[in-house]
Formats: C-alpha cells, structure tokens, sequence
C-alpha cells in the first residue's frame, strides 16, 4: 500500500462544501475546508486515476501511477469560476431590462449580452465541468 498525503487549502468559496476524493468511480474519502489527511492506496488502485469532485462538477483525473510514495497532493477550488464567474449574476439586470422593453437598453445589444450569458452558463455547467477544482502535486 502507498500513503498519500491529501490537503484542501482554506478557501473563502466553497467553505460549506466538502470535495469527494475518488479513485476511478470510488468514492474513496472527503476534504472539508482546511483539512489534511494521510491515505493509504491499496496496490489494486495503481493503474486507477485520482479525481476531486463537489457536486456535479470536479477536476481532471491523476494518474495514481505517476504519483511518489509518500506524495502530496493539493486540491483547491478554481479562483475564476468560483469567485468571478458569479458576476455574470450582475447581468441578469441588464437582461431584464430587455424584456420588459424600458428602452435603456437598445434591444440588438440585449439580446446579443442574453446569448452571451447563456453561452456562459451552459459551457460553464458542461464543457468546463472539470475545471471547477484544481488537483496537483506537490
């Protein structure tokens, strides 16, 4: 068996949620904020991939095979996505504004920020998945 150290800095963003650590398709523990814990990786595991998750989004997957006895890896939350991306929040206004036609707005430029906010959200939710958390070694 190999020991590996997990570590999950303190994070502003996602404080209240814990990050499932899996090893191929198992659940194998959880990091709540701050927290650090020594595992131990059954020889079985060697060719499995390591991978973060918090709700239906995660990392991109480790190789447990190029990880070095006694390791450390790091997990933490994507800056971008987790802090900024929720300004596009702030455009639900301007978006509003467009529907009920106030004439601030000219209504070419809202409908062209509508596709762009929705382009946003649905890469955000699907291409991007996997980039909500950021997994490396140390």
């Amino acid at each position: 068996m190999r020991k590996i150290t997990l570590h999950r800095p303190k994070e502003n963003f996602n404080k209240n949620c814990s990050y499932e650590i899996l090893v191929g398709k198992k659940y194998l523990t959880e990091l709540k904020n701050g927290e650090e814990k020594i595992i131990e990786i059954p020889n079985d595991f060697k060719n499995e991939t390591l991978k973060a998750k918090i709700q239906w989004c995660g990392s991109e997957k480790m190789e447990l095979r190029n990880l070095s006895e006694n390791g450390k890896i790091i997990v933490s939350g994507n800056k971008f996505l987790n802090k900024k991306m929720s300004l596009f929040g702030a455009m639900s206004p301007l978006i509003g504004l467009m529907f009920f036609n106030l004439k601030i707005v000219p209504k070419n430029i809202g409908i062209g920020i509508f596709v762009i906010f929705l382009i946003g959200i649905i890469g955000t939710i699907t291409i991007w998945k996997n980039k909500w958390l950021n997994i490396k070694t140390e």
